[in-house]
């Protein structure tokens, strides 16, 4: 059988072509365009790019540098996780190593669809702190210092604490931004006589700060009327050169709280060991308080409770007279204070 070539011939319009071509391209780059989109809706596993699930990022930066400080400081977390009533849910636990292996993120899942409160505690599972309440309601929620006898001498360990409001829960991707405070302060109190022939040690001296703050509640507000005591947790005789008086010699305590309240009397008192008379026995958050006024390094005047919450770290030099028996003025820090007319406070 002989094949032969058609002897129709069939030609194609160079225009409708283009077009084709053209037809072609644009839905290739639909396609593109749409996959990335469309494939977050394929898959959902933890090997998928696209972002899922309900995050809490913790953050630490309300400090006294206003710097993210959460990688260096915030070690563990604890979320508690109440209903919109204010119901107990379930507690969440994240290591160290759970919070950098996810940029400081804890997802919450297995939930049911509705609104939930989130309650974040860092550093409370020393053994330094107790937990009562952590199973019923927010409202019966407690964390207090474990000493018994209403004194505390322990260098404490940092406490963090941070808060969500109510927020709905569903399966769509959402992350809550919570910033921690630190609960816990370090104070390095000096006491100097500023008389030339005097020297002091520490045996010379009881120094103590007396506060109604040993009890905590899941809004991070004190839960008690009862005082705690707390005494140095170390304490040494020092020198050092004080550039209004020269070289002074005086004691050093160490001594450690749990968080400070503007409006709850919390007071700083010395006294002489030999007969257990009173040198001063003032108001922190006052003193305090006059230096947070006029801080102004995050370019805006502080109120003093914002203070005492960013600032957790006070030097405060008490200068006494001679005889030791009056306090002449103090040193917050950097900030020097003259005490109301030299009388004992």
């Amino acid at each position: 059988m002989d094949c032969k070539r058609p002897d129709k011939h069939y030609t194609v319009n160079p225009l409708k072509l283009q077009t084709v071509k053209n037809r072609v391209k644009l839905w290739l780059v639909s396609m593109l365009c749409v996959m990335p989109l469309v494939s977050c809706t394929w898959v959902k596993d933890d090997t998928d790019d696209c972002p899922y699930g309900f995050w809490l990022k913790l953050h630490y930066t309300y400090n006294i540098l206003d710097v993210e400080a959460a990688p260096e400081y915030v070690t563990d977390a604890h979320v508690y996780v109440y209903d919109a009533n204010g119901n107990y849910v379930k507690r969440i636990n994240a290591t160290w190593n759970d919070l950098k292996a996810n940029d400081y993120r804890i997802r919450v899942e297995d939930l049911a669809e509705g609104d939930y409160q989130f309650v974040v505690w860092s550093g409370m599972g020393n053994s330094q702190y107790s937990v009562a309440g952590d199973t019923q309601a927010k409202d019966e929620y407690r964390l207090s210092l474990v000493e018994e006898g209403g004194t505390s001498a322990q260098e404490l360990p940092s406490l963090f604490y941070g808060s969500l409001p109510t927020v709905h829960y569903d399966k769509s991707y959402a992350v809550h931004h919570i910033d921690m405070m630190k609960d816990t302060n370090q104070l390095v109190l000096l006491a100097v006589p500023v008389a030339e022939d005097t020297e002091v040690s520490v045996n010379d001296f009881s120094m103590k700060v007396v506060t109604a703050n040993g009890i905590m509640d899941a809004r991070n507000q004190i839960a008690t009327e009862a005082a705690t005591t707390y005494l140095p947790f170390a304490q040494e005789d020092v020198t050092f050169d004080d550039p209004d008086y020269g070289e002074l010699h005086g004691a050093k305590f160490g001594i450690s709280t749990l968080r400070l309240m503007e409006n709850s009397d919390c007071r700083i008192i010395l006294e002489k060991s030999s007969t257990g008379e009173t040198v001063f026995n003032i108001s922190l958050p006052e003193y305090i308080g006059m230096i947070g006024s006029l801080y102004t390094n995050l370019g805006r005047q502080l109120s003093v409770q914002e203070y005492l919450d960013r600032q957790d770290f006070y030097t405060i030099v008490f200068y006494l007279s001679g005889d030791l028996d009056q306090l002449i003025q103090l040193r917050v820090n950097s900030w020097r204070v003259r005490a109301y007319n030299h009388l004992k406070l």
